[in-house]
């Protein structure tokens, strides 16, 4: 029997998402009737998911009866685990990840990368007349620091005035920071400072927009924010659709592939990608009653 890998985060802070991802997975297997295919689901949460991840590929790779591997879920597992499944020859699906670095000969990718993220960001900003911008980024070497200067680069592009530094330490105030700043633009991933840093924020200026790249646009967060501060918030993602569909998609796509291919390994790769259009479209979340939705 064939067998399609899923490298997912089934527990951990990221586990409704993965289980959500994996459910619209065996929703298109189901829906297929592809009784010769098995999903094989791996947990690759946790603290150590970069080593879960690799160990994960290294299954699939290394099983004469996978056909693909559908992840991972974060850009940097994603990173690690595209080089064992590229020399395999194994087609990767990664729903999520959008990481402007990653590549590789058997990875597709289902969401834009950070760098269509960044010009959708400036052509809000335009539309929003904001003519000055503060950018702020977390100390991540491989998200918020090179996210944050593709959207520097994306807003001066369209002649906005912008300034750019790491996140404020608990000593220093943000308030005293603003300038003439009309929005500030949080890169980086969501910690347990977000919510006080986003209610000084506005407090400091109620009328000033606060941004958030993906990593901020979370449940918890939007639950937390005090609603005349939820009403000035803006979170720019990628998915727009219920994570479940990007799971059916990267399904759906392996299986097409398949039909047209067989069980080559090469061939269902070749197949996949003359399927696949990279996407482009971007979306842009608000907050109303603690909710994340379309804006």
């Amino acid at each position: 029997m064939a067998r399609v890998y899923a490298s997912l985060p089934l527990s951990g802070r990221a586990g409704d998402a993965g289980r959500e991802l994996l459910r619209g997975a065996e929703l298109a297997l189901e829906g297929a009737g592809a009784e010769s295919v098995e999903l094989m689901a791996l947990d690759t949460g946790g603290p150590e998911r970069v080593g879960r991840a690799q160990d994960a590929a290294r299954q699939a790779a290394e099983d004469p009866s996978a056909i693909a591997y559908l992840g991972d879920f974060h850009s940097d597992q994603v990173a690690a685990s595209s080089r064992i499944l590229g020399a395999a020859g194994l087609l990767q699906v990664a729903p999520l990840a959008t990481w402007v670095e990653l590549g590789g000969p058997t990875l597709i990718r289902l969401v834009p990368d950070d760098r269509v993220g960044a010009s959708a960001i400036a052509d809000w900003l335009v539309e929003a007349r904001v003519s000055e911008l503060l950018v702020v980024h977390d100390h991540d070497d491989g998200y918020g620091i090179p996210v944050g200067a593709m959207c520097v680069e994306a807003a001066r592009s369209r002649r906005l005035v912008v300034r750019s530094r790491p996140v404020w330490n608990h000593d220093e105030r943000a308030a005293d920071d603003l300038g003439a700043a009309q929005a500030v633009l949080y890169a980086g991933v969501a910690g347990s400072g977000a919510v006080g840093l986003w209610h000084e924020l506005h407090a400091a200026n109620p009328d000033l927009w606060l941004l958030g790249t993906e990593g901020v646009a979370v449940t918890w967060l939007a639950e937390a924010l005090h609603p005349a501060a939820a009403e000035r918030t803006r979170l720019f993602v990628a998915p727009t659709v219920p994570l479940g569909t990007y799971g059916r998609d990267a399904m759906s796509l392996i299986l097409d592939a398949v039909a047209e291919a067989g069980d080559d390994r090469q061939a269902i790769v070749d197949a996949a990608l003359a399927r696949h259009t990279p996407p482009t479209n971007y979306g842009c979340l608000a907050v109303v009653d603690g909710e994340l939705v379309s804006a």
